[in-house]
Order: C-alpha cells, then sequence, then structure tokens
C-alpha cells in the first residue's frame, strides 16, 4: 500500500508518459507500418489526465471532455505497492527521452540529403521505435493495473507494438 501523495504522483507520471507518447504517435504508426496514416487504426479518443482536486484520475473524452472513467488515490493506494512509484518514473523518463530522440531524429531524416544519411537515420529510428515498443507495452499495462480501461486507441498502439517488437507486420 502507498500513501496518497505518492498516488498523486504515480497519476501525474502516467499521464505524462502516456502524453508524451500520443505526441509521437503518427510518426511512430507511419514508421513502424510503413504507410502514412494507415487506414484501420483508430484516433486517440480519450487522454489520461490527473485531476488533484478530485484526488483522482480520469479517462477524458478528447472531443467532448467527459468523463468515461475515474481511479480515485483511495483506490491506487489499495491497488500500487511501493516499487511502483520508481517503476512508473522509470517508465515515464524513457518515454519523455525516447519522444525527444525521435522528434530529433525525424526532424534530421526531413533535412538529410539522399543517400547513406537517410539510411543511418532510418535505422536510428527502428531501433527507437523498437524501445519505444517495450516501453509503450509497459506502460500500457501499468495503466491497465491502476484500473483505468484502454480505448481502441491504445489498444490497438499497444498490439501494433507488440507485432513490431517480435519483428511481425505491424
Amino acid at each position: 500500500m502507498i500513501d496518497l501523495a505518492t498516488a498523486g504522483l504515480i497519476a501525474q507520471l502516467t499521464a505524462n508518459a502516456v502524453g508524451a507518447f500520443d505526441k509521437i504517435f503518427r510518426g511512430y504508426l507511419d514508421f513502424v507500418k510503413k504507410e502514412p496514416s494507415p487506414p484501420g487504426v483508430p484516433q486517440a479518443n480519450l487522454s489520461y489526465v490527473n485531476s488533484p482536486g478530485t484526488n483522482s484520475i480520469i479517462a477524458k473524452s478528447l472531443s467532448t471532455g467527459a468523463t468515461y472513467q475515474t481511479v480515485t488515490y483511495e483506490e491506487l493506494r489499495q491497488r500500487l505497492g511501493p516499487n511502483d512509484r520508481s517503476y512508473i518514473e522509470t517508465l515515464s523518463e524513457a518515454m519523455d527521452n525516447y519522444q525527444r530522440q525521435w522528434n530529433s531524429t525525424y526532424r534530421a531524416k526531413s533535412l538529410a540529403a539522399p543517400g547513406p544519411d537517410i539510411g543511418r537515420l532510418e535505422a536510428i529510428l527502428d531501433n527507437l521505435a523498437k524501445e519505444i515498443s517495450e516501453v509503450l507495452i509497459r506502460l500500457l499495462d501499468f495503466v491497465k493495473k491502476l484500473g483505468l480501461q484502454l480505448d481502441d486507441h491504445y489498444e490497438a498502439a499497444m498490439d501494433i507494438a507488440q507485432r513490431y517488437r517480435a519483428g511481425r507486420p505491424a
């Protein structure tokens, strides 16, 4: 069991980590699927928001702002253990770092002259996509451990990440 302050911190770190992935989702998806904006992948319908005022983490609709689900800090206290804080801190920091690396490499690729530089940057993006896949799978599993449901967008992202990590067509 953890204290309420730790539950709030874990809620914030989780929301931040998922948000970091959402910022690179389209580029990541285009890269792993090898096509721009592939059909059949649902758009994000919700976001996870830490709400200290209500002592909860909320799954909110991106389009309407409606609340789909609420998990209170008290519920998190009951569900989580002392090692979960360092675990989500690590995942959150990793996703932030990968987001920055992804954006930097993607920009560099768009500025590179055709030839060996493009191939080198593609190899870096491939490695980053595999690393992001690993962190994403762990992160979304943690979101479920919090008691939050994944929408179709995150379920699809998890499936794509699992297949890409395993070397199967995404």
